[in-house]
Protein backbone atom coordinates (compact mmCIF):
# COMPACT_ATOMS: atom_id res chain seq x y z
CA UNK A 1 0.00 0.00 0.00
CA UNK A 2 1.47 3.27 -1.16
CA UNK A 3 0.23 6.90 -1.26
CA UNK A 4 0.38 8.45 -4.49
CA UNK A 5 2.48 11.04 -3.45
CA UNK A 6 5.50 9.18 -1.76
CA UNK A 7 7.72 6.14 -1.74
CA UNK A 8 6.62 4.93 1.46
CA UNK A 9 5.37 1.06 1.25
CA UNK A 10 3.57 -0.76 3.78
CA UNK A 11 3.61 -4.62 3.02
CA UNK A 12 0.16 -6.45 3.92
CA UNK A 13 1.86 -7.69 6.98
CA UNK A 14 2.78 -4.16 8.28
CA UNK A 15 -0.67 -2.92 6.90
CA UNK A 16 -2.72 -5.63 9.28
CA UNK A 17 -0.38 -4.83 12.24
CA UNK A 18 -1.37 -0.83 11.68
CA UNK A 19 -5.17 -1.47 11.14
CA UNK A 20 -5.35 -4.02 14.15
CA UNK A 21 -2.93 -1.05 16.88
CA UNK A 22 -5.82 1.37 14.87
CA UNK A 23 -8.65 -0.77 15.66
CA UNK A 24 -7.51 -0.17 19.55
CA UNK A 25 -7.57 3.49 19.98
CA UNK A 26 -10.39 5.68 20.26
CA UNK A 27 -11.86 7.53 17.70
CA UNK A 28 -10.43 10.84 18.36
CA UNK A 29 -6.65 9.26 18.59
CA UNK A 30 -6.73 7.91 15.12
CA UNK A 31 -8.04 11.24 13.49
CA UNK A 32 -5.08 12.88 15.19
CA UNK A 33 -2.87 10.22 13.31
CA UNK A 34 -4.83 11.23 10.40
CA UNK A 35 -4.11 14.73 10.82
CA UNK A 36 -0.47 13.98 11.01
CA UNK A 37 0.39 11.59 8.76
CA UNK A 38 -1.93 12.94 5.75
CA UNK A 39 -1.18 11.99 2.90
CA UNK A 40 1.04 8.89 4.15
CA UNK A 41 0.22 5.42 3.87
CA UNK A 42 -0.36 4.89 7.73
CA UNK A 43 -3.16 7.94 7.29
CA UNK A 44 -4.74 5.95 4.50
CA UNK A 45 -5.49 3.06 6.89
CA UNK A 46 -6.68 5.77 9.72
CA UNK A 47 -9.09 7.29 7.25
CA UNK A 48 -10.57 3.60 6.87
CA UNK A 49 -10.72 2.68 10.31
CA UNK A 50 -12.89 6.40 10.90
CA UNK A 51 -15.35 5.22 7.91
CA UNK A 52 -15.46 1.56 9.30
CA UNK A 53 -15.88 2.83 13.05
CA UNK A 54 -19.49 4.34 12.06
Amino acid sequence: MASDDTNTVLDEANARAVTLMLDKLEDHDVTVIYAVLVGRPIADLAAEAMKTAT
